[in-house]
């Protein structure tokens, strides 16, 4: 009459029920549906069906009293009852003191973080703690920013503490077995932590980082820290403090700032020059000019290294042979260090200065004061020369009697004869005057063709033997009556020209054209003879007027006012020569405008009417040169074939002032 259910796990009752049986009624079977997992109970006269439900909700906790905690979790519904489990199973580990396993499920549920913290410090249990803490870490979100940080602070002095525990441990067994397994566990503690200050970098704080690190004496960490947060100045100021200098050059070639660079770079070149600039030519973003106090206060002769290389001079000829500096600061300061080297050879001064070229970076009057002020003759030699001061260029070198470098600077004006002469002089003068070499001086003969005997003669002495240039003076005399033959020659050429261009003349005087009494204008179509003409050679001829006309229109700005100031002078000139005190006709007519094409037309073709019997002007040569250039300017050609009319070709038929016109025409 009774329905019972046993759970097979702890053997006690989970369900109890009766049955509504009737009167007489009997149960006689109970059966499974194994596909609807349900049970059917068969009575005489019905059937019951029993329908399990929630049947493993409370697996979790008999699976967790039996201890078996893997399994609970596997029969947990929701987080209160995994965080039960887990509680339940972190306190088990801690009462059978498996401290560390403690740790890990202690981590994973909802226990106060102070709780457990001081349940692991009672106990002095430090791995154990660092165990929780790690865990404990990594399961905070990333905005929990302030609590990420306390536990990771609090990491790092337990690693450091660790650390050094099994450091002191280590030293303390030392002949013991137990010294190899202590500096193993070390090993893999010091690894682990290396990984851990990577991991969790963003989340500590530097200062106080850095802070404890110190403090317990750990410099390797120290170091790896400040590499991981790219805090390179605190690396390479490490190095610098322990006279390590090529570390340093190596951590500062591995990063990229230039700040960082410019910083150390005088403690660096002071000690280790060669490296450094080494690592400055492998940066070529730097600028050079904030490089130079520490190549100021390099000092090559107190360099540690026992090598004849300047290593400022070796950087700087990089920049400006390699990276083209142009900056006049530094090639002013590469010059510096050229010119004050403690040697006299000059040759790597002058290769500087030609390499330069004819505009050069460096001032040039510094240069000059600063080789004067160190001797550098060749130098200052150069530098005059590139001055265009040949002549102190020169004078210098002779001054020092160098005869070879006056000669390279005496050809170097090429395209001013005269100065080239003169310097050539300054030589053989030094040579005569102050060596007394004859000979020398006559072979300069040879390398300048400016120079002859007769200019090098006045600096010989008054008693001297003909000997040693005889040969000159011979040759010189042959020149000259080549050259007075030659003259003679041309002499003759121009007097055959001037007799052919003075019958030239006469046969122009003698030209004349043929003009017939029924000629006319090419221009207006009227006879020819009514009015002052112009007769070209093409047989064209033109009344003056109407030539004028045509051609004024196409006289340039220019030319059009010399036009008119020509109109001008020969009206004035003209008035000058005819004006009497009685002729009121004639001064009726200088008060004609000047611009009157009549007027004109008297001016460079007087008419014949207007000037007869005792009127006849007296024409001036001055009033001749006018009216010829005047003439030359109207009539320089045929205006129907010459220039004017080609020009003609880009005009159009109609001009834009008969367009109006054009336009009345329409339809």
């Amino acid at each position: 009459e009774r329905v019972k259910a046993i759970c097979q796990l702890n053997d006690q009752i989970v369900f109890d029920d009766f049955i509504p049986l009737k009167a007489g009624e009997e149960v006689r079977t109970m059966t499974v549906d194994n596909v609807k997992n349900t049970f059917w109970i068969y009575t005489d006269s019905s059937i019951f069906e029993l329908i399990v439900s929630k049947e493993d909700r409370d697996v979790w906790k008999l699976y967790l009293e039996k201890q078996q905690f893997d399994t609970s979790l596997q029969y947990c519904k929701n987080p209160a009852q995994r965080d039960k489990v887990l509680t339940t199973q972190a306190e088990h580990y801690f009462s059978r003191k498996h401290y560390l396993l403690s740790a890990t499920f202690y981590a994973q549920s909802t226990v106060p973080f102070e709780e457990v913290a001081l349940k692991f410090v009672e106990r002095d249990e430090r791995d154990a703690l660092r165990n929780y803490l790690l865990n404990k870490l990594d399961k905070l979100r990333r905005q929990d920013r302030t609590q990420k940080t306390i536990i990771a602070t609090w990491l790092v002095e337990i690693y450091l503490s660790k650390i050094n525990n099994l450091e002191n441990l280590a030293a303390s067994s030392a002949g013991s077995d137990d010294i190899n397994n202590y500096k193993v566990e070390q090993t893999v503690l010091e690894e682990e932590f290396k990984g851990f200050l990577e991991q969790y970098k963003a989340d500590l704080d530097k200062k106080t980082t850095y802070s404890l690190i110190a403090s317990h004496g750990r410099t390797n960490e120290l170091l790896f820290y400040a590499s991981l947060i790219s805090d390179y100045e605190k690396v390479i100021s490490h190095w610098i403090q322990e006279r390590n200098y090529k570390q340093a050059l190596g951590v500062l070639s591995k990063q990229a700032s230039v700040d960082t660079i410019y910083k150390f770079a005088p403690v660096l070149m002071e000690n280790a020059p060669s490296e450094t600039v080494y690592v400055w030519m492998r940066q070529p973003n730097l600028n050079p000019r904030n490089l130079m106090p520490a190549l100021l206060k390099y000092d090559h002769l107190k360099a540690p290294e026992n090598t004849k290389t300047n290593q400022a001079i070796r950087y700087l000829q990089y920049v400006v042979q390699q990276l083209n500096n142009t900056d006049p600061a530094i090639h002013n300061f590469l010059l510096t260090l050229y010119a004050t080297q403690p040697t006299q050879d000059e040759s790597a001064l002058l290769q500087f200065l030609a390499s330069e070229g004819r505009e050069p970076y460096y001032n040039l009057d510094y240069a000059l004061r600063l080789c004067s002020q160190n001797g550098r003759m060749q130098s200052c030699v150069h530098i005059y020369s590139n001055m265009g001061l040949y002549e102190e260029a020169v004078d210098l070198a002779l001054k020092h009697d160098d005869l070879e470098l006056a000669r390279i600077n005496a050809d170097k004006p090429e395209d001013d004869d005269s100065l080239r002469k003169k310097l050539w002089l300054k030589i053989a003068r030094h040579v005569v005057e102050k060596k007394g070499d004859i000979k020398t001086a006559m072979d300069y003969l040879q390398h300048c063709d400016l120079l002859k005997i007769e200019d090098i003669l006045p600096f010989f002495p008054d008693f001297v033997l003909i000997d040693d240039f005889k040969e000159e003076i011979c040759a010189a005399l042959d020149e000259y009556n080549s050259k007075i033959e030659e003259l003679k020659v041309e002499m003759e050429e121009a007097t055959k020209s001037a007799e052919s261009i003075r019958l030239d003349i006469r046969e122009l005087r003698c030209r004349h054209a043929v003009v017939t009494t029924g000629e006319k204008c090419s221009m207006c179509d009227f006879p020819l003879l009514t009015r002052p003409f112009y007769v070209f050679p093409c047989q064209h001829a033109f009344h003056a007027d109407c030539l004028i006309t045509k051609v004024t229109k196409h006289l340039n700005p220019r030319q059009l006012r010399r036009f008119k100031d020509l109109q001008q002078q020969i009206t004035k000139e003209m008035n000058n020569v005819n004006r009497t005190p009685d002729n009121n006709e004639a001064r009726g007519r200088q008060q004609q405008p000047a611009g009157s094409l009549d007027r004109l037309r008297g001016l460079i073709l007087p008419d014949t009417t207007a000037h007869s019997g005792d009127d006849v002007a007296v024409v001036v040569p001055k009033v001749d040169q006018l009216k010829d250039e005047l003439d030359d300017l109207v009539a320089s050609e045929c205006i129907l074939c010459g220039d004017m009319m080609i020009k003609t070709i880009e005009q159009p038929f109609i001009n834009e002032e008969e367009n109006d016109l054009l336009e009345s025409w329409a339809i």
